[in-house]
């Protein structure tokens, strides 16, 4: 054995050898499974896939070298608004538009950048020592995976759970696209409260509104009081007329409405507020002839937009105040409401803005044709599934958290206004009519029509709908295929508590739906890492860190760069260089990956947020310093027996610390404490293996036993720590590899 521990030698040997050989599959009767959370090809790795990864590979190497016949899937997410993003951006930086290019051309170079990102992503993952099986490796858009989305959507529609409906969505301007909630940030500020003068139709009375919105007033359909204010009592049930425009309005009494809000009287603009369209809805609000009237009847609902896609008003407003930025366009409103006399106040008021996550433009609440999926049904059989225990969530606590979104649920959005992703596998005719088929061959079959033109819809699958199919469609199905019929559902998930909703419990659905079986049987949910100060580690926050950096090291000029370049965001490479040359003036030192992967465990508490601290990493590179020296110590000494028989009093007192700590750690591990299980590995074999055991040896001479507890040792420690105890184990004992199917209770 060489004097100094250099990991990077060892680790990349290692990682090598793992990358080309497989586990090898048993003919135990158990399997332990589990698909990875498919990493975006939007670049690199980020740190929290790299813990969860860490965590998976763990529950790999610890399931095989107890027998079990083991399988980790392995692939990548096509992420179509993230990717799509990184690819424009990329353009805009050579001062060309996807539009320059036109769709085909623009995919083409996406596909470059797919296959540039997923080199990326799979070195990395490689470089973790990840025990993935290789040759089984997908896409979410490769051939097969496309076969399994298109299935899915195609039954979904044909049974009725898929339909295309004009509903409100967020929207983002920037992106020209309906966005998920997950897409949406939002952030507090401070903003203003306008209250303004409704006159009453037919009456000198007047009511006074109070928002946050006045620019879109064009767009309300009523206004809205709580029934038991007796301030508006008497005005439930008239009418008042709307400024500039004069359409005619209803005076709601709905419980929403909160008395103490500003003036207690709301306006309601169903076509730009999640709220006030629920509202309007409820009353089925429609416009006839410049009056909005109220009806039983839901299906009248008629909101009205007074937004283009780029957030711009439209036809429906005034001329003054058309093709006007809405941000534009307020302040035309309060400049004009204010000269005939309607603005009565102007009060500060915390508001909460939402932005688009990828592009930083505030999120516009629009109507838009969208496909959704009908989910309440669906959600009820996952609901059933997590109330019997056939998933279980581990920590406990976060069940409250899934149902409290499943209990709630509304019909998915399911379509974006982008070029990549799954193109929706439907049809237009002139006439208007929609037909849904595998193809247009298939369907034209299917719907028995004539050759009528027809023409493919050119909106794409949300991301989240195909990764939702992940779990069995990664395994082969719609096929019956071996892997899928051996391993799902599969044992284990190991998610972020942020995607339960979005990936977890819409997995959940998918899979009862088609294949009638759960996913998985059981989720780890882990918190999400933070930097030293707590904040969400993100591009824009210039806080991010590779987690190859910690592995390999990185000076601080590549440091910068790599923080600095092809930033969304206009303005913040400054603010971002300035952190990062004081948080590390001098680069990033070289840890090692055992090191990395030690301090991922030794975080993975069941808190919510996890601090990353340098500290600790440091800690556990000396760590491996000291198992590296003492096994150099131990192979100084000839190697006397392979099993341990204890001799004397330190024997016995090491094979019961060995046996209680081995008990221990077991627990911990069954019971998804990663946390409590390295903290014990670390106080076992530096305080009492070598600093204690190794010693008494040494004083006594009595050191037969030294080798077969380092070999023990060297098993229980290897999931923790797979590099150094291998090369350890191999150096020494040149018996295979610590993979071997060993029972480690």
């Amino acid at each position: 054995m060489e004097a100094k521990y250099y990991p990077l030698k060892i680790e990349e040997k290692w990682s090598k050898i793992w990358s080309e050989r497989a586990l090898d599959k048993t003919n135990h009767k158990n399997s332990f499974s589990q698909v990875i959370p498919p990493p975006n090809v939007t670049g690199t790795l980020h740190m929290g896939h790299s813990f969860q990864y860490a965590i998976m590979d763990f529950y790999t190497r610890y399931h095989h070298m107890k027998g079990t016949n083991s399988y980790w899937q392995v692939g990548s997410d096509h992420a179509g608004i993230a990717t799509q993003m990184v690819v424009e951006n990329n353009l805009a930086n050579e001062g060309k538009t996807k539009d320059d290019l036109g769709r085909d051309k623009f995919l083409e170079e996406i596909w470059k950048w797919k296959d540039f990102s997923e080199d990326k992503i799979t070195s990395q993952i490689k470089r973790l020592g990840c025990t993935v099986e290789w040759d089984k490796y997908r896409f979410t858009f490769d051939d097969e995976f496309c076969e399994t989305v298109n299935k899915a959507f195609v039954e979904l529609y044909r049974s009725g759970k898929i339909y295309r409906g004009y509903r409100l969505v967020n929207w983002d301007p920037i992106l020209k696209t309906a966005v998920s909630d997950l897409e949406v940030v939002r952030q507090e500020k401070e903003g203003v409260i306008w209250h303004i003068d409704y006159p009453l139709v037919d009456s000198s009375e007047k009511v006074t509104v109070a928002t946050t919105r006045p620019e879109t007033m064009f767009g309300d359909m009523a206004v809205a009081v709580n029934p038991k204010d007796k301030r508006y009592q008497k005005f439930i049930g008239k009418y008042v007329e709307l400024p500039f425009i004069g359409r005619k309005i209803p005076i709601l009494g709905d419980d929403y409405v909160d008395m103490e809000f500003g003036t207690g009287c709301l306006k309601i603009t169903p076509g730009h507020d999640f709220n006030d369209y629920e509202i309007g809805k409820k009353y089925a609000l429609h416009q006839v002839n410049n009056t909005v009237e109220t009806s039983k009847e839901t299906e009248k609902f008629e909101p009205i937009n007074i937004f283009t896609d780029e957030a711009f008003t439209n036809e429906e407003v005034p001329k003054d105040f058309a093709n006007l930025d809405r941000f534009k366009v307020r302040k035309v409103v309060i400049e004009k409401l204010k000269e005939k006399n309607l603005l009565t106040k102007e009060e500060k008021h915390i508001i909460s803005v939402p932005r688009g996550e990828r592009s930083n433009m505030v999120i516009e609440p629009r109507l838009s044709f969208q496909w959704y999926v009908k989910t309440k049904e669906m959600a009820a059989k996952a609901n059933e599934a997590v109330n019997k225990k056939e998933v279980v969530f581990h920590p406990e606590n976060w069940i409250k958290t899934y149902f409290n979104w499943m209990d709630n649920i509304q019909d998915w959005c399911i379509s974006r206004q982008i070029w990549w992703g799954h193109r929706i596998p439907a049809w237009h005719d002139d006439d208007g009519n929609v037909y849904v088929g595998y193809d247009e061959k298939e369907l034209r079959e299917f719907y028995k029509l004539d050759d009528r033109k027809l023409t493919q819809d050119e909106d794409v699958l949300d991301t989240w709908f195909s990764s939702s199919l992940w779990p069995f469609g990664s395994l082969g199905w719609p096929q019956e295929t071996t892997t899928f019929k051996t391993h799902f559902p599969t044992s284990l998930l190991v998610t972020g508590f942020d995607i339960i909703f979005f990936w977890v419990a819409r997995m959940m659905m998918m899979s009862l739906e088609f294949t009638g079986k759960i996913p998985f049987k059981n989720v780890y949910v882990t918190g999400l890492i933070r930097d030293e100060n707590g904040q969400k580690m993100s591009k824009s926050k210039g806080n991010i860190i590779d987690p190859l950096d910690l592995i390999y090291g990185i000076e601080l000029d590549d440091l910068l760069k790599k923080r600095t370049s092809n930033l969304m965001q206009e303005g913040l490479a400054e603010k971002i260089e300035r952190k990062t040359r004081k948080q590390f003036p001098n680069g990033i030192e070289s840890y090692g990956s055992d090191a990395v992967r030690m301090t991922f465990f030794s975080l993975a508490t069941h808190t919510r947020d996890i601090s990353f601290e340098l500290g600790r990493l440091k800690g556990y590179r000396n760590f491996c310093n000291k198992i590296w020296n003492a096994a150099r110590f131990i192979n100084n000494y000839p190697k006397e027996q392979d099993k341990f028989e204890a001799k004397n009093d330190a024997d016995k007192w090491i094979e019961k610390e060995f046996n209680d700590v081995n008990k221990q750690i077991t627990k911990n591990i069954e019971e998804y404490r990663l946390d409590f299980a390295m903290n014990e590995v670390y106080e076992f074999f530096w305080g009492k293996f070598c600093d204690k055991y190794i010693e008494d040896c040494k004083a006594s001479g009595e050191t037969a036993n030294l080798h077969p507890m380092l070999k023990k040792i060297l098993i229980l420690m290897h999931p923790f720590a797979p590099f150094i105890t291998e090369e350890v184990n191999d150096l020494i004992f040149k018996d295979g590899s610590l993979m071997k199917h060993i029972n480690i209770d």
